[in-house]
């Protein structure tokens, strides 16, 4: 796992983009597929980072729920269908 950094005072507003491998970290079993975003949004606050943020989630997403999906889709993730 990468660490994570600190917002730069300079960087500290700027529009974020997240690239989310829904292959390697799927949305675990149970979880309100609805919470991700403004868990991903709180961590990047407790980084320093206030600005504006777009979520891309890619991978093979027929291995996805449906209901998954169309919870994510409806907080505003970008879902993208890619295989290897």
């Amino acid at each position: 796992m990468k660490p994570n950094f600190e917002a730069a005072p300079e960087f500290a507003t700027s529009k974020t983009a997240v690239w989310w491998d829904m292959g390697d970290c799927p949305v675990p079993d149970g979880y309100d597929a609805r919470r991700v975003v403004p868990s991903i949004e709180g961590a990047l606050k407790k980084l320093g980072y206030s600005g504006p943020v777009t979520i891309t989630a890619y991978g093979d997403l027929k291995h996805t729920p449906e209901h998954v999906l169309r919870r994510l889709s409806s907080t505003g993730v970008d879902l993208q269908h890619t295989v290897k």
